[in-house]
């Protein structure tokens, strides 16, 4: 249920008041130094790892081999895992550039030590095997290892991930973190052999990995690893601009949810060899072992007192299993004369006994009487009810009988497999004597699991969440669906003949059957049902099926070949039932496919809808109306009614499935669709439905109120079909396969304009009509293979059109080129037959390579805002934001966002709008900027100079207010790369006027006839370079930022003023020690300005403000021709603790500031210091709240701010 996952995250986030990083609290010891274990326990599995042995001439390597191959000969069941860097650092070379050279040396340092290794030999890579034109060498260094040794090459052809059983107890996991961390446009042919094509496709891959085997020990190796201690120097730590640099984001991001996702099971190990060193780590349930020394050494250090280890010695690692299921780790260092055992430490597992669990010998009778939640679990008060709703909270409460479910009966009697279960869902897997498998979903579902799975997904929180409001929060939004719904929506698809599970509801006693999932399971309410899988095709409610397939798989099915296709039809009637139904959540996980062979030899496949949770939802209450102003996800969210309110939102999960399945039908098709289910979905058959409820809850008036709404769209469906079929049709985008691909288009009168796909002999595979006044714009894919796109036809209004050949040599015909544009990679060879043909030629993977759930996006949100400034008092603004996202981005295609600000204290106001177009230049946006201020708007002037005098007690705040009229219009080319460096180039056109104010401190500097109260007009630049890199913006422990900008102004209004400036920034952020616990922060700052005319108001201003330079003073309070800060602040946690409410972290900062202004011939050396500090306080890692004051020599100051500045 990824969609409402995405959804709930913003919810939850919605409710966070008080933030702090909870890494702030770990404790920091030094490492107890190894140990050595003795065990009785079998072996059942061992797994010996080491990496980097690509390093040319290194006898220590070939010495490291040979210990491992001897040590294997005692092995009964054993593999070798070397875990990247096989080839030297210079990659293994192309064909015709010495690559013959470094086979033989493969031969004699690596394959000849290994060839009498006792089990399996497997390879995975790691940074060196990207190096020369990968994935292509990747693959054919695959085919050398594999041609000349027994060992395995994984993953294959250069694609990130593959899973292999390396005995009934273990599997091993093999990930290649380059591949992810690689900047894809330098890599043409990238992942053109591999399933997953995106970053977030193989992060649900390896989920599903985890998830199929978690009842098993999983090891995870993967070059990089997911938690070290290696040591590194100032530089890199504060920097970490290489690619391979611990701090590289995307890399944070990688190693972050494979920590996360994998801190979910109970038995994941992750084995690693990028750094040269031995060590040991573990963290929150996440072990850790490194074994990458060959020749060159990293330094590490253990940094706590939990057995973690580290050394520097050549040597390697070695994991066994055990037959209790536990496992050891055992480190050895390799010398000339042999190896020495030097760490050894138990990973041991509570996994329970039978012997230790109880069950109730008598069995239960036929019924009981249960229900979902506990009365204290829905008793909520009228303010709760208003904020958020009432939702089916009663419902959830009420108690009703049940029939009971005895699995040793049902069936023939059932055999338990394993625990399993989604983001949120809790689920026990059981096959019959048949080898049939059957689920039992618990009704209540886990909030602690979907926090930790969707919204905390970079860090572990679960212990942390058990029995906090955060958790019961969750569980309270759980009851906006209806608790019954599944079950009278399979007799209502049954009556469309919709294949599904057959869903059937029982209480579930604790019993026999479950064995030891009596510990998690049992006396609670269930649905129990058919499992959706090839092992069940044969079951009549399948339709006795060929096969079954996920959604991810008949994606690759279509584009591979083009002997397969959806049924339409059916389709159709599965997704208007899910709108007759109110079921918004339809994301590819929520379909499976029957596969049935046709005559022909082509495959046909079917829909099975599975997962009715948002059946007949109720979404009511304040906040979530409020949320869908600033969250368009939200607006899928409607409570169920006789209509749907813009269906294209209520659609949105199911959207990218209706764009790749639906590739023929036209309305009369939808139209059919939706007369079968009026026809067939009678009243009686609502009556039907409603009745396989158990007796009381069929009479529940929530269930009459959802049968009349029921019938009441039945009968708008048509409309509601119609206002999503236009918008399906608004946009469209039509592909191809893998194979080679002929498209026609031809352009016909009134806006008409066909494209069909044609196989061999012309055979017509899919054809679409598209009219103009209905269809925007269509995207038409070649994917892989030589590809021909013709457009003929002269026509006229024609629908716009983006053609992508995609991989290989693709023909380009356009006979009429007009409004039709192609894409394909510049470093490929493609033939474009029509000279003048627009095109863009990049060597872009976003814009290039189909995504299925990439779609055009254009959504509007809404946020309003309040704010206090100490001087500019209280404040309301609003920001609105419109959003496209195209086919090409740079994050966006475009963003528009005007924002307006009302100022009480002055009645002054601001108005500004920023858009940014991508790619105006490829990888240059365009942006344009514009702002005004009424002449009420104020800012703040205390004269020239270092020592300016200012009595706070002696003046008001609008004594020093200066009232200034502005305006600003500056388009702007901006570049972005890796989300750390942006360079902006911008010209601008601005306006002052500075109101003269009798009484004011402007009256006193400046006589009314001053032309500085005059209308002055500027123009000039500015370019700006901005480096950002830090670890959490919540809590920044580590990193740096640099902010260069430097512009030029000059009057064309008929003044004098003409001046230069530089403003340089530089913020470092480091840890005083690793674990988070302490940290030092500074800014230093400056403005410098270039010439002598130019007025007050662009002078080098210190104190307050956006910069936050000096943090007890005023705004603006010191002016001159130069100026230079420094904020240093001691940053540290204090204490982590869990409330009732969140789990959060409190820490204090102490903060001291100093800084001056200089002007020409300056004499004065005045420094303004303040100091001061901080209590913040954190939650999640996510957000901060920051409460400072701050002394100086004009008084205190109270700052408050979200997260830090610096």
């Amino acid at each position: 249920m990824n969609r409402i996952n995405k959804l709930l995250h913003y919810t939850f986030s919605f409710t966070k008041f008080l933030f702090l990083p909870s890494c702030l609290i770990l404790s920091v010891f030094t490492a107890n130094g190894q140990n050595s274990l003795e065990t009785t326990k079998d072996v059942v599995y061992s797994v010996y790892f080491t990496a980097n042995t690509g390093i040319r001439s290194n006898e220590n390597n070939q010495q490291l081999l040979r210990q491992i191959v001897e040590a294997s000969k005692k092995e009964d069941s054993s593999s070798l895992v070397i875990i990247g860097n096989l080839v030297p650092e210079e990659g293994y070379p192309n064909k015709d550039d010495g690559r013959e050279q470094t086979q033989a040396y493969l031969k004699e340092n690596l394959l000849s030590h290994i060839e009498d290794f006792k089990g399996r030999v497997i390879f995975t890579p790691g940074v060196n095997e990207w190096q020369k034109d990968a994935p292509d060498n990747i693959d054919d260094l695959e085919s050398f290892l594999q041609d000349n040794s027994r060992g395995k090459f994984w993953p294959n052809d250069g694609c990130p991930i593959e899973g292999e059983d390396l005995s009934d107890d273990v599997y091993l996991i093999m990930v290649d973190s380059q591949w992810y961390i690689e900047d894809w446009d330098d890599h043409p042919y990238i992942n053109n052999k591999c399933d997953f094509k995106t970053r977030a496709q193989f992060r649900e891959e390896f989920d599903d990995e985890l998830e199929d085997n978690q009842n098993k020990t999983i090891l995870v190796a993967v070059h990089h690893p997911v938690l070290t201690q290696t040591k590194l120097g100032f530089f890199e730590k504060i920097i970490g601009a290489r690619t391979q640099s611990v701090r590289n984001p995307q890399l944070q991001e990688l190693m972050g949810t494979l920590e996360t996702l994998a801190s979910q099971y109970t038995d994941v190990i992750f084995l690693s060899g990028n750094d040269r060193n031995l060590q040991f780590v573990q963290d929150d349930g996440i072990e850790q072992i490194i074994s990458g020394v060959t020749e060159d050494i990293e330094k590490a250090r253990p940094e706590k007192e939990d057995g973690h280890f580290a050394a520097y010695d050549l040597g390697y690692g070695k994991m066994n299993i055990f037959n209790d299921g536990s496992s050891n780790v055992e480190l050895f260092k390799v010398t000339p004369t042999g190896t020495r055992q030097i760490f050894s430490t138990q990973i041991t597992r509570e996994r329970p006994k039978l012997e230790d669990v109880s069950w109730p010998e008598q069995k239960m009778g036929p019924t009981a009487i249960s229900s979902v939640y506990t009365e204290k679990e829905t008793d909520k008060d009228w303010l709760y009810k208003a904020i958020w709703g009432e939702h089916y909270r009663p419902l959830y409460s009420e108690k009703f009988e049940f029939p009971v479910l005895y699995l040793d009966t049902v069936k023939g009697g059932l055999e338990v497999l394993g625990a399993g279960g989604g983001h949120q869902s809790r689920t026990l897997d059981f096959k019959d004597e048949d080898d049939h498998e059957y689920t039992l979903r618990a009704l209540k579902k886990s909030a602690i699991r979907f926090l930790q799975s969707t919204v905390i997904t970079t860090h572990y929180i679960e212990d942390l969440l058990d029995n906090t409001v955060a958790e019961r929060y969750v569980k309270d939004f759980y009851t906006t669906a209806f608790p019954y719904g599944t079950f009278p929506a399979g007799r209502l698809m049954d009556a469309v003949n919709i294949y599904h599970p057959n869903s059937e509801l029982y209480y579930v006693p604790k019993q026999e059957a479950l064995g030891i999932h009596n510990l998690e399971h049992g006396n609670e309410l269930y649905m129990f049902e058919a499992h959706v899988g090839g092992e069940n095709k044969d079951l009549d409610i399948f339709g006795n099926a060929d096969d079954i397939l996920n959604t991810a798989d008949l994606f690759l099915e279509i584009r591979e070949t083009k002997d397969v296709y959806v049924d339409e039809d059916m389709f159709i009637r599965a997704r208007l039932l899910d709108m007759l139904m109110g079921d918004w959540d339809r994301h590819s996980g929520q379909y499976e496919w029957a596969e049935f062979e046709q005559e022909n030899g082509k495959k046909k496949y079917v829909p099975i809808a599975k997962d009715r949770d948002q059946v007949f939802s109720k979404y009511d209450g304040l906040a979530l109306a409020f949320l869908k102003l600033g969250f368009p996800q939200f607006r899928a969210m409607q409570t169920f009614d006789e209509m749907i309110e813009q269906p294209k939102w209520f659609n949105i999960a199911g959207y990218p499935m209706d764009k790749a399945f639906i590739r023929n039908a036209d309305w009369e098709d939808w139209k059919e669709q939706v007369e079968y289910i009026q026809e067939n979905i009678t009243d009686e058959v609502i009556e039907e439905a409603f009745a396989v409820l158990p007796e009381g809850i069929e009479k529940d008036a929530y269930v009459a109120e959802i049968k009349s709404k029921l019938k009441a769209r039945r009968g708008n469906m048509e409309q509601i079909a119609r206002e999503y079929y236009e918008h399906l049709e608004e946009f469209d985008v039509f592909i191809g396969t893998d194979e080679d691909d002929d498209f026609l288009i031809t352009r016909k009168p009134n806006g008409i304009t066909s494209i069909q796909l044609k196989g061999e002999d012309n055979e017509i595979l899919a054809e679409k009509t598209y009219n103009s006044d209905i269809t925007r714009e269509v995207w038409v894919y070649g994917l892989d293979g030589d590809d021909k796109f013709r457009i003929e036809g002269d026509g006229n209004s024609l629908v716009p059109l983006k053609i992508l050949g995609g991989e290989e040599n693709d023909i380009y015909d356009f006979q009429n080129k007009r409004r039709a544009k192609l894409y394909d990679y510049k470093s490929k060879k493609n033939t474009i037959k029509t000279p003048g043909a627009r095109k863009m030629l990049v060597d872009s993977y976003d814009i290039n390579n189909y995504d299925p759930v990439k779609k055009k996006i254009r959504q509007y949100t809404f946020m309003p805002s309040g704010n206090y400034n100490s001087d500019q008092g209280f404040s309301l603004g609003v920001s609105n934001t419109y959003t496209i996202k195209g086919l090409v981005r740079n994050p966006f295609t475009a963003r528009h966002n005007i924002t307006s600000r009302y100022y009480f204290a002055t009645k002054g106001f601001d108005v500004g709008y920023t858009g940014e177009f991508a790619h105006i230049f490829y990888k240059w946006n365009l942006g344009i900027d514009a702002y005004y201020s009424n002449p009420k708007y104020v800012i703040n002037f205390f004269g020239i100079g270092n020592d300016t005098e200012y009595d706070p007690d002696e003046n008001s705040k609008d004594y020093n207010r200066v009232r200034i009229e502005q305006w600003r219009f500056a388009p702007s080319l901006i570049y972005r790369k890796n989300d750390m460096v942006s360079f902006t180039f911008k010209p601008m056109v601005e306006s002052f006027k500075i109101a003269y104010d009798e009484g004011g401190y402007i009256s006193e500097v400046f006589s009314p006839e001053n032309d500085v109260f005059e209308s002055q007009v500027y123009a000039g630049g500015e370019v700006n370079y901005n480096y950002y890199n830090k670890n959490n913006p919540a809590f920044p422990s580590q990193g740096m930022e640099l902010d260069l900008t430097a512009g030029y102004r000059s009057n064309i209004d008929g003044g004098i003023n003409k001046f230069g400036y530089v403003n340089p920034i530089l913020s470092i952020d480091y840890p005083l020690h690793p674990s988070g616990l302490a940290a030092i922060a500074t800014k230093v700052g400056g403005t410098a300005i270039i010439g002598d005319n130019y007025e007050f108001y662009h002078g080098a201003t210190l104190g307050g403000g956006d910069k936050n330079s000096l943090r007890a003073y005023r705004n603006e309070r010191f002016n001159g021709k130069y100026a230079f800060f420094q904020n240093i602040d001691l940053r540290s946690g204090i204490v982590r603790f869990k409330t009732n409410f969140i789990p959060m972290a409190i820490g204090l900062s102490a903060g001291f500031d100093y800084g001056r202004v200089w002007e020409e011939n300056d004499n004065s050396d005045q420094w303004h210091t303040n100091y001061g500090g901080s209590i913040f306080i954190n939650t999640f890692r996510a957000f901060t709240g920051n409460l400072g004051y701050y002394v100086g020599d004009e008084g205190g100051r109270l700052n408050f701010t979200f997260n830090f500045e610096f």
